[in-house]
């Protein structure tokens, strides 16, 4: 279980640059994340609002969301999204788009 744990999501648009989040993989993660006692948050330059379970989350500046998270998660691969400070702040980073090619740290899972 994810009891509390605070899992901090990088991207909710279904694809980069972009604002629409019909269909994207990062609502279904959020969703089984929070059924799993996980307390979620985002980040998307584009995606101000999002609903997830019948709750409005606001998208949050990065880094005061990456020294508070236990967990960062790559969905969406903006290219706005300053990666160097989030391989930097986050104490887990899980990369599902290959945002950090180019990047080493033991504190990132390739997905």
């Amino acid at each position: 279980m994810l009891n509390g744990a605070r899992i901090h999501i990088l991207g909710v648009a279904y694809k980069k640059d972009i604002d629409d989040v019909r269909e994207s993989p990062a609502l279904d993660i959020m969703h089984l994340l929070m059924r799993r006692g996980a307390q979620v948050a985002y980040t998307d330059p584009y995606v101000p609002s999002v609903k997830v379970d019948g709750r409005t989350l606001s998208s949050q500046d990065l880094d005061g969301a990456l020294t508070s998270c236990d967990c960062a998660v790559i969905i969406t691969d903006h290219g706005s999204v300053d990666y160097p400070l989030v391989v930097e702040k986050a104490p887990l980073v899980v990369d599902t788009r290959n945002a950090l090619k180019g990047f080493s740290s033991e504190k990132i899972v390739r997905l």
